[in-house]
């Protein structure tokens, strides 16, 4: 009997079980506020896979009873990021799609409406449409502007303002997330493979590739990122505009410098040789601006140490300068008295006194020099570095008048709007600006800067500082040696400690005389080394010795070593300073700051 009782007791039981299972199972795929209740559960507990189930039932449950598409973006976005969650990249793209387009996500914030675009971003590159992504975060790149480099102070906005400004922020915080993915995703010799379009169509995403690679460039910690970014670029550009357009020409511009970080010079080497071939074409084979890839090939020569033929590059750009500039063009280039010359260097080793101030300032503006501010700020200023004072029409051969016609040449042929965004900062302003944003490691010390003596200038491209992807970029990597300017940082320079201390934007002028010289025998990407032993440089042209690869570069040698050694740095007796920080003739840089 007892038993009798036990059999129905568990009978029963199991009927109610699977009556319950029945009702549940039913309610969950019907009933839909227990079918939003388990999907949330499910996702707070992390079980995403499970989640991602029902919330997809979810929006098919209420897709069936004519829920409008508008109301529904706010939970196909939520489902969106669960199905990311869940490793499900390809289902989550077309939720962001159509999340994105509705008339909901038009009324989002800036903030939010670039979340769902990173997310839609990221599910594309999970997904293996590279091309998508990219153009997600170029457009990022592009709307950030120069948020994406740690260079401002930022005051008190508007709350108009600074909404724009936090998206800002948040766009470059996305891009420099991607990094990781493009690595991941991408071959540092590049793959076109998953390209899709027409022409026009790949050609806007391998321009994109480039503009992001570049960015990436900036940055040791990205440089896999960059070369998966810039040789697909360059390979596509390769296969649809052939080797000598000068896009291609651009973009090998750009990832050679990479591959030669990345210990890849047989690759670089590659690149160097096309791009000269490409401009040989285009500008003449006796062209004085054929020096740019002689020299870089010339280098990735001597650092394979292939010096024969290093050298033998060195004698035909030699050749080209005396034909085009005459075989005594360094008689007259020596100085007597260095302390306030164009070509004075500015290290760690050479700090600028607190008292130094340029007697010879000017407003850009009366040269015809673009600017990025108001006319009347400071940084507007730089030094009018006449040749000759004597000469007729002197003002002609000064420092702006040449910035103004190198900005003129390089915006006709580059079709981009080039301005001047800083010119002269005082030792104060320098002071006041590192205290404010030094610890973000791209501003240098007071006293450390350039800008003090009024002949470096950071340019602008429409609108933000000039970037290697710019076509302005190749412009005066080409040409402003012609004009007296040199680039002070350039890829892969260590003058101070960090590792991002490329800076496409700052140009320093030198002299014409100063500049051609660097680019004829200057030690290659060592600027700063070249002008702390150019005394000797000029004496050794003047005389018509120059250096021979392979052998000793008694000039190179015999001067200051500008890099960051670990060591105390030396100021010499008549530099040393009394700056708070800056004194008894020694300087510790903080930890990846740079030299501007």
């Amino acid at each position: 009997m007892f038993s009798r009782q036990i059999f129905h007791f568990v009978g029963a039981f199991c009927v109610l079980a699977i009556a319950y299972a029945i009702g549940f199972n039913v309610s969950v795929h019907t009933n839909d506020a227990a079918i939003e209740s388990r999907y949330e559960t499910l996702a707070q507990a992390g079980r995403y896979r499970a989640a991602a189930v029902y919330g997809q039932r979810l929006l098919a449950h209420r897709e069936r009873n004519g829920e409008l598409p508008n109301s529904l973006a706010p939970l196909k976005a939520q489902v969106a990021q669960t199905l990311l969650d869940a490793y499900r990249p390809a289902d989550a793209v077309p939720l962001l799609e159509t999340a994105l387009a509705s008339e909901w996500a038009k009324g989002l914030s800036p903030i939010p409406y670039a979340k769902l675009e990173h997310a839609l971003a990221i599910a594309s590159m999970q997904s293996g449409d590279y091309s998508s992504a990219v153009a997600i975060y170029a457009a990022f790149l592009r709307i950030a502007g120069d948020e994406v480099l740690p260079l401002h102070s930022h005051g008190n906005f508007s709350p108009s303002a600074k909404e724009s400004h936090d998206a800002a922020v948040y766009y470059g915080k996305a891009v420099a997330e991607a990094a990781v993915g493009f690595a991941d995703a991408l071959t540092p010799l590049g793959d076109v493979s998953s390209l899709t379009g027409n022409r026009d169509e790949r050609l806007k995403t391998l321009a994109e590739m480039s503009e992001l690679g570049a960015h990436y460039a900036l940055g040791q910690e990205s440089l896999y990122s960059a070369a998966g970014l810039l040789a697909t670029a360059h390979k596509g550009r390769r296969d649809i505009l052939g080797d000598d357009d000068a896009d291609t020409v651009q973009s090998a511009m750009i990832l050679g410098p990479v591959y030669e970080r990345l210990g890849r010079l047989e690759d670089a080497e590659k690149l160097y040789l096309k791009a000269f071939h490409a401009q040989e074409k285009r500008i003449g084979a006796n062209s004085p601006e054929l020096s740019l890839y002689m020299k870089l090939l010339a280098g990735v020569y001597t650092a394979q140490g292939r010096s024969t033929e290093a050298e033998a590059l060195y004698k035909l750009m030699r050749a080209l300068f005396r034909d085009a500039f005459g075989e005594r063009r360094y008689a007259a280039n020596q100085k007597t008295n260095r302390s306030f010359d164009v070509d004075r260097p500015v290290s760690p080793q050479f700090v600028l006194s607190n008292k130094y101030k340029p007697k010879d300032l000017v407003r850009a503006e009366r040269y015809f020099v673009p600017l990025s501010k108001s006319p009347n700020v400071d940084e507007m200023k730089v030094r009018l570095a006449l040749d000759n004072e004597a000469e007729v029409d002197a003002e002609e051969n000064s420092l702006p008048a040449r910035l103004a016609r190198l900005i003129s040449l390089c915006q006709s042929e580059a079709g981009e709007r080039l301005s001047l965004r800083s010119g002269y900062r005082s030792f104060n302003t320098q002071r006041d600006l590192f205290a404010r944003i030094g610890h973000k490691g791209r501003v240098t010390p007071p006293g450390m800067s350039e800008h003090q003596l009024g002949l470096a200038v950071d340019i602008d491209v429409n609108g933000r500082l000039m970037r290697q992807s710019d076509k302005s970029y190749r412009c005066f990597e080409e040409n402003a040696f012609r004009f007296g300017f040199i680039l002070s940082y350039p890829p892969g320079n260590n003058y101070l400690p960090g590792e991002d201390s490329f800076e496409p934007w700052h140009w320093r002028y030198v002299s014409i005389e100063t500049a051609r010289l660097y680019r004829e025998v200057g030690p290659v990407g060592r600027p700063q080394e070249f002008l702390a032993s150019l005394e000797c440089y000029e004496k050794q042209a003047a005389n018509g010795v120059f250096p021979i690869v392979g052998e000793r570069d008694v000039c190179l040698t015999s001067g200051v070593q500008i890099a960051d050694t670990g060591q105390e740095n030396l100021v010499p007796a008549d530099t040393a300073k009394t700056d708070k920080g800056i004194s008894g003739g020694k300087v510790n840089p903080p930890k990846g700051a740079f030299l501007n």
